[in-house]
């Protein structure tokens, strides 16, 4: 796929572009192939003109210190969704796709030759079986002396599971299994993958012991037990769970059994899934500005992206203990031979903070769609990108959460950068650190920007606040207010300030200054900013928290907030009675209410029931982070007419990892 798109490219004549707008692409007709960048050794972006025609194309290394992940996805059509489970397919027979095994509860070290003895239960042929001869009454005996092992099938990845199936060859119905135990487990089992991984509270299956009321493997959730089966063919079908293992268990056998084929079968989408890019290596800093996609979210399902960028080839710091026995540096090669030696409490694994992000907050899936109404090259579309920059090295990850009936899915993905920066860097920091109420209060702005020759220089300043901004006091360049040549643009979770272009040399660390009112509703809410050219407002350059001033001693751009208190807070209405009867006074209610101390995109729902309970109206229902809302109903009902004068209850609704938190209130309709 990268060999053809740099073909097809170069064919064109490409040269130089002064209008400097870079895109990475992925997926779809002209982007990077999603499953070859888990494989490739490099990838391109290309460089676009102001009429949106690629003009250069140029290389991205794929750096092999941290390579791609992918857990059970489809690739079709150069997109990337969750896999479905044909219902038809028997899954044993398909494990080896998914790195999956079929094994025995035996020590570890005896493996390997246990498992070629059970391979004939999933080679698909009925003629081939695993025999079991059992020469002493287990109950006679008062022990088991047979065999009494768990077997085990590891489905490579959880999937969603269904049916599980196990008989005889044709012919020897009598060796069919009497009495069986079927254990299932999740993801959150504590089994590892293969014999002889070591992990952290993790390990290999249980042997299971010879007594007649031995217990099975407490990993395994217990789906049948059955002392009384007379099916030769036994054929369980359950609703649908999302297993890893499947385990067979032959409960005290009495006579000779054994099992042909063990089959398993599920249906739908599975239902975790996710993609995680290699490093992508730029061969130099860019300034990442905005990343936008195409695909669906259907309802049930969720789509988290993020990012992280670096300016060093891999994000961690490795330590081992040395001879001293003291920590020392390591390669990743000698870490990953003392864990795979199971020795975790002598290596450690240590984030580079000062050259990598931390992951970036999943990215509000709908506002990054793209808008095919607009122009593509305007970029008009889109949301800005968390990530720090300018940055050498960008890492993606995207996680599909959903539903076994329907499937979210992305068709393709692009990064919008600039390669010359508009700065090398810009710092800054915010005053006061730290409110005592989740009132409005006065804050501090302060940004510094190191400048050098052949930086672009901008003449904007966006601040992302989450809440509207009550009032900006001051906008201040190197000591002199700009408020009355560029008045502030306040949006509901921002504010653009504008001033004179700022260029190097002569601009060169020059403050900018901004005063603003506003509220701060979860508890370290950053106030992350951007710089940018108003001629290519697309390009927009992060500011990094760092010291824009010796005023302040924080350094950071994050707030403080006091802990606790309701979620759901300050619910207001415009009026307690309102009545829309067309006239102009008072038709609509304005619905004000605070969501506050949430970190991650959460639902909320704004809706209208009767005194009944019936729902009238659902006013609105999005997922959204901690801020200040307003919505509007203008009386009527889900289905379009007129609701009758009357008294309803509002309830505004969130739904979080902890339960559902609920406000309710009474409107009255009054014609």
């Amino acid at each position: 796929m990268i060999q053809q798109i740099v073909l097809a490219l170069l064919v064109l004549g490409l040269g130089g572009s002064a209008w400097a707008r870079s895109e990475f692409r992925l997926g779809g007709t002209d982007g990077n192939a999603w499953q070859g960048l888990l494989s490739d050794q490099q990838a391109v972006y290309v460089v676009v003109d102001e009429a949106g025609e690629v003009s250069s194309v140029l290389p991205v290394t794929i750096s092999t210190e941290e390579a791609g992940i992918d857990t059970m996805i489809d690739y079709a059509n150069n997109g990337i969704r969750p896999v479905w489970i044909d219902p038809t397919v028997n899954l044993s027979r398909t494990l080896a796709e998914r790195d999956g095994h079929l094994n025995s509860s035996v020590s570890e070290w005896y493996a390997r030759e246990a498992t070629k003895a059970l391979q004939v239960m999933i080679d698909g042929d009925a003629e081939t079986a695993l025999l079991r001869r059992v020469e002493f009454s287990p109950r006679l005996q008062g022990i088991n002396i047979g065999y009494v092992k768990n077997l085990i099938i590891n489905l490579g990845a959880e999937l969603p599971i269904n049916r599980i199936r196990f008989y005889p060859r044709p012919g020897f119905e009598e060796n069919y299994l009497q009495w069986y135990e079927i254990g299932v487990a999740d993801n959150t089992s504590p089994f590892v993958d293969k014999a002889g991984d070591r992990s952290p509270g993790k390990r290999w299956y249980r042997d299971i012991q010879r007594t007649l009321t031995a217990a099975n493997d407490p990993g395994f959730d217990i789906l049948e037990r059955n002392t009384e089966n007379l099916n030769v063919d036994v054929d369980l079908r359950f609703p649908t769970r999302d297993l890893h293992w499947v385990a067979i268990r032959p409960v005290n056998a009495e006579r000779d059994w054994e099992l042909a084929e063990l089959e398993i079968y599920g249906e739908g989408f599975v239902t975790r899934t996710s993609y995680t890019s290699p490093i992508l290596d730029f061969g130099k800093p860019v300034s990442w500005s905005k990343i936008r996609w195409a695909g669906e979210k259907p309802e049930g399902t969720e789509v988290f992206l993020r990012t992280r960028t670096g300016n060093s080839p891999q994000p961690n710091f490795f330590w081992r203990v040395g001879s001293t026995g003291d920590f020392e540096q390591v390669t990743k090669d000698e870490y990953d031979g003392a864990y795979a030696a199971g020795l975790f409490s002598q290596v450690r694994l240590v984030y580079d903070r000062e050259n990598w992000s931390t992951w970036s907050p999943p990215y509000d899936f709908t506002a990054g769609l793209r808008d095919l109404s607009q122009a593509g090259q305007a970029w008009t579309d889109g949301v800005a990108l968390q990530s720090p920059s300018p940055t050498r090295y960008m890492q993606l990850q995207i996680i599909f959460r959903g539903n076994r009936d329907v499937a979210p899915r992305i068709d393709n993905l692009a990064f919008l950068f600039a390669e010359e920066p508009a700065a090398q860097e810009v710092f800054g920091e915010i005053w006061p650190l730290e409110t005592e109420s989740f009132e409005p209060h006065t804050f501090t702005y302060v940004v510094r920007p190191l400048l050098q020759a052949g930086d672009k220089g901008f003449d904007r300043l966006e601040i992302f606040t989450q809440s509207r901004v009550q009032s900006v006091q001051s906008v201040l360049v190197d000591g002199v207010d700009m408020m009355d040549r560029f008045p502030p643009e306040v949006q509901d979770d921002r504010i653009v300030l504008a001033f004179d272009s700022m260029e190097a040399p002569r601009d060169n660390e020059k403050r900018i200054e901004v005063v603003f009112d506003t509220k701060v509703l979860r508890f370290g809410t950053e106030f992350t900013g951007w710089v940018y050219d108003s001629g290519e407002p697309a390009l927009k350059q992060q500011i990094k928290p760092g010291n824009a001033t010796f005023r302040f001693g924080g350094d950071v751009l994050a707030v403080r907030t006091p802990l606790g208190g309701d979620l759901i807070s300050n619910v207001q209405l415009s009026s307690p009675v309102f009545s829309p009867n067309g006239d102009g006074i008072n038709d609509r209610l304005e619905i004000l209410y605070d969501v506050r101390n949430v970190g991650d995109l959460t639902q909320v729902a704004v809706n209208v029931f009767d005194l009944s309970g019936r729902l009238v109206r659902r006013v609105d229902e999005t997922t959204t982070l901690s801020g200040s809302f307003e919505l509007s109903w203008d009386g009527r009902d889900d289905q379009g007419g007129m609701v009758s004068p009357g008294i309803y209850m509002y309830q505004v609704e969130l739904n979080t990892d902890g339960g559902s938190k609920v406000t309710v209130g009474v409107i009255s309709v009054a014609y």
